[in-house]
């Protein structure tokens, strides 16, 4: 599963390099997802410091972090989550990144309680804007669906940054 996110996230940023994008719609996928239940858990802030670390190609401090978030927040406000998560959808068509995009916001997601209804909804609203039909998006999920037999706390665990 980790190797399957990091190499997504390497994925994501050479195709958004490759097409003159800067990292904000990255930045905006994972805040998307990991704020659709209206919570950020310290499990999803690691995934969100991996994503911003491989993105900006450097170590980041926890305020550095909070800060992108921030500024990710304040621009979802004005703009209003949905139409963020469509704008997303369609950078991530535009540079031909959209299964990368769905599998590091599934990473995002994974790296807590698991894919929540609120979580489900907003990856299903940037596959819908990027056009992934809705079979591959599920093979997708469950490629992504972390696949331990042991209790919850262990698959947390398996995800969290640096395991």
């Amino acid at each position: 599963m980790r190797a399957i996110i990091a190499a997504a996230i390497e994925d994501l940023c050479s195709a958004f390099s490759r097409h003159g994008y800067n990292p904000t719609p990255i930045i905006d996928l994972g805040i998307l997802v990991a704020m659709a239940d209206g919570m950020l858990d310290e499990s999803e802030r690691g995934m969100l410091r991996e994503i911003f670390q491989a993105l900006l190609e450097t170590s980041l401090s926890a305020e550095v972090v909070d800060h992108l978030i921030t500024s990710s927040l304040d621009v979802m406000r004005a703009a209003g989550a949905e139409n963020r998560a469509r704008l997303v959808g369609a950078i991530l068509q535009d540079c031909d990144a959209v299964e990368p995009g769905i599998l590091v916001a599934l990473g995002v997601a994974f790296a807590s309680e698991g894919l929540s209804a609120a979580e489900r909804t907003v990856v299903d609203r940037i596959a819908k804007a990027a056009g992934m039909p809705i079979p591959r998006l599920n093979e997708l999920i469950e490629n992504a669906r972390p696949k331990v037999d042991a209790d919850p706390v262990s698959v947390r665990r398996s995800l969290a940054p640096g395991a």
